[in-house]
């Protein structure tokens, strides 16, 4: 192992732990260039990194919105230090003299205000109904501007009934509180379908039932189609994948149905070929509400997008069917 990889294997231990920590980085030849070497390894996990201290002078610009908590524990010994922002956490390296004045490398981290519930008001921060995952609806809500009322009816006995199975209490709450649209022109929620009644269909929404019976029998005339989810087989199939999302990117959200209770069903996220997928464990609007805020998360966008948004869906006017003259 060289002496980069070395210290990637340091800093994922150190994340590995709950709490806060700091891990020396053994360096044999330049230390000045050891953390270049470093800081360029971490780019594509976090992205640029910020220059918290350069040449022993530290930013005095810096809060804690701005990787203070990173240069505590080193007060007047920082000679180099560079962080970055990554969901609950700060993570830095950089260069630090010990109490005899002798330069180390270092790597360290610090608990951060999540972004994920930074916009929460205040009166919400504890609230909860007794539905998992319904206070990451009202977060998502709260980022996208959503208005808080229903928006969205669903016939959820019939849905489900054809499903054959009941849906998470989150998705639940997130289809009837957004309705159908677009989250920050990237994420469509699929839904079960129109109100009842409703005779409006909406452009753009594949419906969550119809969808997962056409991949079901798909799968089964074609076993081609069922060895590309392999681990997984598409539901019916027992602890099968049931999606419920994609993004213009052709990427594909499902939950893996390991779960009798379905609001423990984790989220698995696909890219269109297959061959790049990521498990996250929680709940469906812990997924997308951390896809639009979060540079760690699965597939983020956090990066191309100023702000999440909702724009929703208007009913198609069969007026604007395109017909064959006569």
């Amino acid at each position: 192992m060289d002496e980069t990889a070395d210290h990637l294997h340091r800093i994922d231990a150190l994340l590995a732990r709950s709490a806060p920590g700091v891990a020396c980085l053994p360096v044999d030849g330049d230390l000045t260039t050891a953390h270049r070497r470093l800081v360029e390894a971490l780019h594509p996990r976090w992205g640029t990194a910020r220059n918290l201290a350069i040449g022993g002078f530290v930013d005095p610009t810096l809060d804690d919105d701005r990787g203070l908590p990173l240069a505590a524990p080193f007060a007047g010994r920082l000679v180099e230090l560079c962080g970055w922002a990554a969901g609950e956490r700060w993570i830095g390296c950089g260069i630090v003299r010990d109490d005899d004045g002798a330069p180390h490398m270092v790597a360290v981290t610090a608990r951060r205000a999540d972004p994920a519930t930074a916009c929460l008001p205040a009166e919400d921060a504890e609230a909860g109904d007794g539905v998992p995952g319904a206070r990451w609806v009202r977060r998502l809500g709260a980022v996208t501007g959503r208005p808080r009322s229903r928006q969205w009816s669903v016939d959820w006995s019939f849905a489900e009934a054809r499903l054959g199975t009941t849906l998470p209490a989150d998705y639940r709450h997130l289809a009837e509180h957004f309705g159908p649209g677009t989250f920050s022109g990237f994420l469509d929620i699929f839904l079960p379908g129109p109100p009842p009644g409703s005779g409006a269909p909406f452009l753009h929404v594949p419906c969550l039932v119809e969808n997962a019976r056409r991949l079901a029998e798909l799968a089964a005339a074609h076993p081609g189609i069922a060895d590309l989810y392999r681990p997984y087989q598409p539901h019916p199939a027992p602890g099968g994948l049931l999606e419920w999302g994609g993004s213009v990117q052709a990427d594909q959200f499902y939950w893996l149905m390991e779960s009798a209770d379905p609001n423990r069903w984790p989220v698995i996220a696909r890219n269109e070929d297959g061959d790049h997928q990521a498990r996250f464990d929680g709940s469906t609007a812990e997924f997308v509400h951390r896809l639009l805020t979060d540079h760690r998360h699965p597939f983020s966008v956090a990066k191309l997008i100023d702000r999440p948004r909702f724009e929703p869906y208007e009913p198609r006017d069969p007026s604007d069917d395109w017909r064959p003259e006569q």
